[in-house]
């Protein structure tokens, strides 16, 4: 695989060509996309775009992919990361990307991207990345169909979810489509939890290692988790996010919770929201908007960075963004945007972006470095088959002992 890295690598080298990686493989992210790259050939015609996505939800092969080629000097001309700890104590800290803090003050875009993104691509000054989606993670995903068939509401909290759990459990239904073979959904559907159960102060104290993770709250979801487990698809270790998803479409299983790109891939499938599935806030009585940051970033070491700032300056600009975040289901990050020319769908998340409580989600690499999140991921993957609440309880504290508190006080 190295091998074959290098030679791709080197023959790239020598060609007028921009390689743009991404994880954008699933339906509606891969029309998402095709939709950037055609448009940004059909205004420079003379660059060849090589699209080397790699296929796996969040990022999670494609990240091993990229720092491979990072740590061996042939990176990609630019690449999709997530806003936040994992930008920040990834890629920045490890030196690998050249700051474009001049292509921002160039483009104005401190006047069109809304400060708390800004602070998230931003580090001692200097702006690292570009961001170009807002996807809430904190969405319940529901077929309209057969939870009208048991005269059912959608549940919009923990509690509500667990009771409509329990009364599809006894109709013989699958009342939750899980995902686990790539780990991560568990814990979003740990972290969606975790954000309606704990206040929003006690939520980033938690991420910022400045809580006890043996605290209430973080029981209270074990046990909610515990509830929510016993009645998934048994087959939730071979599926994709989006193959959990699919089972609502087919009537396979009731709900699922996952992301905004969810919507993306819905629409990919022709499904339409109000008439063949539904979707509402999972948060409780505490309303918030769980962020995922998906932004671009130029790699120091690539050698096409002329052809890296046209790309960046390309999928910021206003319209770009308004029909590429359309088609994955995401809001837009541009302030600048009416509500008005959005979906419904988006419209809200769009505008609950303006008005709510924002807590970075830890799965997708807003609030938490990679190291962290990766041994979570591991931890809950343990608690799907084990159940033991004090065990994980106990686990999950001694992880934010070593991988939380050293981030206190950065900026």
């Amino acid at each position: 695989m190295l091998r074959l890295i290098t030679l791709m690598a080197e023959e790239r080298y020598n060609s007028v060509e921009l390689e743009i990686f991404s994880w954008w493989t699933a339906p509606g992210e891969r029309e998402g996309l095709d939709y950037l790259i055609n448009s940004f050939q059909e205004e420079y015609p003379e660059i060849e775009v090589v699209n080397a996505a790699v296929e796996g939800g969040a990022g999670v092969n494609a990240k091993d992919v990229l720092k491979i080629r990072l740590l061996r000097n042939i990176p990609p001309d630019t690449f999709q990361v997530h806003a936040g700890a994992e930008l920040k104590d990834t890629f920045i800290a490890g030196d690998y990307l050249r700051p474009i803090t001049e292509l921002w003050q160039e483009q104005g875009w401190q006047e069109v991207f809304p400060e708390e993104l800004q602070e998230m691509v931003r580090e001692r000054g200097e702006y690292y990345s570009l961001p170009v989606t807002v996807h809430r993670s904190n969405r319940l995903w529901y077929n309209k169909e057969m939870l009208a068939e048991y005269g059912l509401k959608p549940p919009q909290s923990p509690e509500e979810l667990t009771a409509v759990v329990k009364i599809l459990a006894e109709e013989g239904e699958t009342p939750l489509a899980l995902s686990s073979r790539n780990l991560w959904p568990i814990t979003h559907l740990f972290e969606t939890l975790l954000a309606a159960e704990a206040s929003p102060d006690q939520y980033r104290a938690l991420v910022r290692g400045e809580r006890s993770w043996k605290s209430p709250e973080v029981e209270r979801t074990l046990e909610i988790m515990q509830k929510l487990l016993a009645h998934v698809n048994e087959d939730h270790a071979s599926l994709t996010w989006h193959e959990a998803s699919e089972m609502v479409l087919q009537q396979e299983a009731v709900m699922t919770i996952m992301g905004t790109w969810t919507r993306g891939y819905f629409a990919a499938r022709s499904a339409v929201q109000n008439e063949d599935y539904g979707s509402v806030v999972l948060a409780g009585n505490n309303p918030s908007f769980l962020l995922v940051v998906d932004t671009f970033a130029m790699p120091s070491a690539t050698e096409n960075q002329d052809f890296t700032r046209k790309w960046l300056e390309f999928i910021s600009r206003r319209e770009i963004q308004e029909k590429f975040t359309e088609v994955l289901g995401a809001s837009p990050p541009r302030s600048d945007i009416s509500h008005e020319d959005l979906s419904s769908g988006v419209r809200e998340d769009y505008l609950d972006l303006l008005d709510q409580e924002i807590l970075p989600s830890i799965v997708h690499g807003a609030a938490a470095r990679e190291v962290f999140v990766n041994a979570l991921n591991e931890e809950l993957n343990v608690f799907l088959y084990e159940n033991d609440i004090t065990g994980t309880m106990e686990v999950l504290n001694q992880l934010a002992e070593i991988y939380l508190k050293p981030l206190r006080g950065r900026r």
